[in-house]
């Protein structure tokens, strides 16, 4: 009888400390998210102010960035094509959301609207879901993987 109590008492515990690991998971999650979303924010505007420097820190090596218009670019051309880029402007629009298939491993997912142009082309306002995959490697994020889709 006892090891019948024994047992039910730490079931009840372990599914208490269950919900305090999920809890605290999901602190954790958001703080990533937050902290990533923060980089995203920033990246872009490395991109407006064409501050090639930050973004060869920020780009992992192997890095691809796939935008809305099917232009695929690895971190050599991006980092080319940056001085004939001309950001205008950029808003985030609602909450961003954050998937982690590993612990290091996260895919922020946002929506975003941005006018831009290159060179001398007219600028033109598009609306995209954005996608921006990070890997811890040696205790950094890194972005590896870029890639938007226009919105309805």
């Amino acid at each position: 009888m006892i090891a019948k109590y024994t047992f039910l008492v730490a079931l009840l515990l372990s599914l208490l400390d269950c919900k305090t690991l999920l809890a605290d998971d999901a602190a954790d999650r958001a703080k990533l998210r937050d902290a990533l979303m923060e980089r995203e924010v920033e990246s872009w505007g490395m991109m407006k102010k064409k501050d090639v420097p930050a973004m060869k820190e920020f780009l992992a090596d192997d890095v691809v960035l796939i935008f809305y218009d099917a232009i695929r670019l690895n971190k050599t051309e991006m980092l080319k094509s940056m001085p004939d880029y001309k950001l205008e402007s950029f808003t985030v629009e609602g909450k961003p959301d954050i998937v982690m298939p590993t612990p290091d491993v996260a895919t922020i997912l946002y929506r975003i609207t941005y006018t831009s142009a290159m060179k001398d082309e007219k600028p033109r306002k598009v609306t995209v879901v954005s996608s921006s995959t990070y890997v811890r490697r040696g205790g950094k994020w890194s972005n590896v993987f870029y890639q938007e889709t226009l919105a309805k």
